[in-house]
């Protein structure tokens, strides 16, 4: 029990009978964060949805003519209680957001203090706190509507040396917390019951004018927002780790005078209008990762529409196709970006008084940095705006990602959540000066290749075991091909055998690959081994030994994407960019889709037919390519002729039938295929004419007329 001394009989404010009628509560810890400001004599609130920033004005007229200040969230009973300073005593707002001043019996020293900027209400008892520099820490305890009493926390006075203007209390641990004012914001860590302070250590740097953070609270995971009075922007503090670090989190409103309530035992929810981009997370895009993300608002975006997420679809979703709305269509880049040129973008805005910010990763390290603002609060008329900006010299040449925020706000970051407007992210490629670029099938298009890997059999014929979706790219200088790229999904898998998948450039030797420049991801994840394949005549680019190791499977399902109820919007992806030593006429390139084929992983079983033509487990030796496609130098080509192939290399025919049937295809759009154990031929009734015509003449777009009962439905 505290040591409560010189108490003496001090009133302040409006005696309150014990009948009082009060105001209805807030519900039952409310998510939003109440903002309490005084902008002129008269005090504001506000709610704030602490995830974008976005604020909305509850009240303009709180009752009073002067502040309201030291907020905080009452837990025990679900009301405001802070500092009245027309009563110059405690007072208690409802949902009504009227302040209703409390009859409160003062100590000496409490008498003395005056008014108070500093408050918050404890989590595991029902007492507010109030905190002055000099004079110390204060508490009345709220059980007791007809016994208000402030007394000085015994010892406080002598650790009341911090310059704060707000605090809060932790949800879990029992101590006090604050960010400091001044030019380094330093975490505070406070003990209620003597107010003596522990710095932890500097959490942010000002690059400007000094912090005055005026509003502080907590989240139910111990995570700290704190609010910067002049310009509103909202910072979040991780104490989670040995060194607590903060980060600009969102943009809320602006005040010299400034505070906040917020019941510390609720989660930040994501709003139900809200954008997010859809680069990979290593942009920051996910809400976990503080991605950037707007709250939508009615002709206020960028481009014909905008979507609302409940986080963000970071790469492999990025073409939107997650839910069918591409949303993605503010701007455009009729010009390309050349390393040391201008660039030009054509940005489709709706609605008036927004402003745009846009981000290049021009050295494709994956991260936005502080030199790679490209646009700066470029300000946007409705409709069509033409926006210049110059590529750096320093850039790197190849395929990175752009983020555009369209806002009211002219001076926003690449991270972090804004009240307003669009977020959107694109890819884009980087070129050396005077390069251009070729695309297979396009530039937002992929070419399907699909896969039966019982092969020398036929059996079920489903084509379903293995299925990727590829886009590949030629860089081309003076006409010379430079180097090429890969980008590769996963797009479905029935397979139970263990395949590798890889790609083969037909008459680019090995030795003409530039192996120590080789670039490649899985996922967005840079990988350090090399992918070229040793002891080939042709540039053999291995993506993976095994595809298993690439996919996770739903409860209840064997298979990716060919059983039903085994959709999903998730794709494996790879990105490989692979150099010449020497560049390579157009004309001496492979033709497009080059040579994608699955093999055998090496060390697992692929059935009894396939090891009894080699004799054992087949590994290398067993490859599937595309019809009249040479396998690479490690097949075996024991399998010619073997079971059911019909292959005769003297006559350049690879991996056929008697019908002519393959065991690999090349289909030229996002395919939609076969259900598991669904044969092709009947899924696709077309299919066995064209597979006959050796001209491949004969139904062309047999892959167009499918039989729907047959296909895999997501």
């Amino acid at each position: 029990m505290r040591n409560i001394k010189n108490l003496i009989l001090i009133t302040s404010g409006i005696l309150l009978y014990q009948g009082n009628s009060w105001a209805t509560e807030f519900e039952e810890c409310p998510t939003q964060a109440f903002i309490i400001q005084t902008p002129s004599s008269a005090p504001k609130a506000y709610s704030v949805e602490l995830s974008t920033g976005s604020y909305v004005e509850s009240s303009a007229d709180m009752g009073t003519t002067k502040s309201y200040n030291g907020v905080g969230f009452n837990y025990h009973d679900n009301y405001i209680y802070g500092w009245d300073y027309q009563s110059a005593t405690l007072g208690k707002t409802g949902s009504d957001y009227q302040i209703n001043p409390l009859s409160v019996t003062k100590d000496a020293d409490a008498a003395a203090a005056g008014n108070f900027f500093v408050g918050d209400i404890a989590i595991d008892e029902n007492v507010w706190y109030g905190y002055k520099k000099n004079k110390g820490l204060f508490t009345i305890p709220l059980d007791d509507p007809n016994n208000y009493t402030m007394t000085l926390v015994s010892g406080s006075k002598a650790n009341a040396s911090y310059n704060i203007t707000d605090f809060a209390f932790h949800p879990t641990d029992g101590y006090i917390y604050a960010v400091s004012n001044g030019s380094n914001g330093n975490l505070l860590q406070i003990d209620p019951v003597t107010a003596a302070s522990t710095n932890l250590g500097t959490v942010l740097v000002s690059s400007g004018s000094n912090f005055t953070f005026g509003a502080q609270f907590f989240d139910l995971n111990g995570t700290l927002y704190i609010s910067n009075n002049s310009d509103g922007k909202i910072y979040r503090v991780d104490m989670s780790g040995a060194e607590p670090s903060g980060e600009l989190f969102a943009y809320g409103p602006s005040s010299s005078s400034n505070d906040g309530a917020r019941c510390a035992l609720a989660d930040i929810p994501v709003g139900d209008s809200v954008d997010f981009g859809d680069a990979p997370d290593s942009y920051k895009t996910l809400m976990s990762s503080n991605g950037a993300r707007h709250s939508i608002i009615d002709d206020f975006y960028l481009g014909s529409g905008v979507d609302n997420e409940s986080s963000g679809y970071p790469t492999p979703l990025s073409d939107d196709s997650s839910d069918g709305n591409d949303d993605e269509d503010g701007v455009s880049f009729p010009t390309g970006f050349e390393l040391g040129e201008s660039a030009v973008i054509l940005v489709t805005a709706t609605g008036s008084g927004g402003y745009l910010n846009a981000w290049f990763d021009w050295n494709g390290n994956g991260v936005f940095d502080d030199d790679e603002r490209a646009i700066s609060g470029q300000a946007l008329s409705p409709g069509s705006n033409t926006v210049n900006l110059d590529v750096p010299t320093w850039g790197k040449a190849g395929q990175t990602w752009a983020r555009f925020r369209y806002s009211s706000l002219a001076d926003i970051g690449p991270t972090g959540g804004v009240g307003d407007g669009e977020v959107e992210d694109y890819p884009v490629t980087v070129t050396e000066a005077q390069v251009t670029i070729n695309y297979y099938p396009s530039s937002s298009g992929y070419t399907s290749v699909a896969y039966e890997d019982l092969y020398p059999d036929q059996e079920d014929y489903d084509m379903n075991d293995v299925i990727f979706n590829l886009r590949l790219i030629e860089y081309i200088k003076s006409g010379q091909v430079i180097r090429v790229e890969f980008e590769a999904k996963l797009a479905a898998m029935g397979a139970a055998y263990h395949n590798g998948f890889a790609i083969q450039l037909h008459d680019i030797a090995m030795g003409n690959i530039k192996e120590n420049a080789i670039e490649w991801s899985i996922d967005e994840v840079a990988q350090s081994t090399s992918p070229l394949e040793s002891g080939q005549t042709n540039a053999v680019l291995i993506f993976t030994q095994d595809l298993w190791d690439h996919i996770s499977l739903a409860t209840g399902c064997n298979y990716l994407r060919t059983e039903a109820g085994c959709g999903t919007t998730y794709r494996t992806t790879w990105k490989m960019r692979v150099p010449f030593e020497n560049a390579v006429a157009v004309e001496d390139m492979p033709e497009f889709p080059y040579d994608p084929f699955i093999f055998a992983t090496p060390g697992t079983d692929h059935g009894l037919a396939a090891k009894n033509v080699v004799g054992e487990l087949p590994g290398r030796k067993l490859e599937i390519h595309l019809k009249n496609k040479a396998p690479t130098d490690k097949f075996s080509t024991a399998y010619f002729g073997a079971r059911e192939d019909r292959s005769d290399p003297a006559s350049g025919q690879y991996f056929l039938n008697e019908n002519g049937m393959s065991w690999a295809l090349e289909i030229p759009e996002t395919w939609q295929h076969p259900a598991e154990r669904q044969r092709l031929d009947v899924t696709y009734p077309e299919f066995l004419d064209f597979a006959a015509d050796s001209t491949g003449d004969t139904n062309k777009n047999w892959y167009q007329n499918a039989n729907s009962q047959l296909i895999f439905q997501d």
